[in-house]
């Protein structure tokens, strides 16, 4: 495991076995994987079409992303979950 997703990491460098505020590595790598996720509808969001309305794919990161902050949500189910929404709006704006 490795984290380095919140300030209460000893020293700012990360927690490498398990997490200070008791993140599990499962959890730890399915953030990692929302966090990714997030990036990737970000980058087909800014290529979607001139005046294509990004109001639902806007408002799904800010929530993912508010899900991976220290203490918000550390159930793998819901986490896995964003990511699966996350992916199939990617989806749907590149096809």
């Amino acid at each position: 495991m490795f984290c380095n997703q919140c300030e209460q990491a000893a020293h700012g460098t990360g927690c490498t076995k398990i997490g200070v505020c008791g993140k599990s590595p499962d959890v730890a790598a399915l953030q990692d994987l929302l966090v990714h996720a997030c990036r990737a509808l970000s980058r087909a969001a800014v290529n979607a079409p001139a005046g294509f309305d990004l109001a639902v794919e806007s408002a799904l990161v800010e929530d993912a992303l508010f899900t991976t902050l220290t203490n918000v949500d550390f159930d793998p189910q819901t986490i896995a979950d964003k990511s699966v929404a996350v992916i199939d709006a990617r989806d749907a704006l590149v096809d």
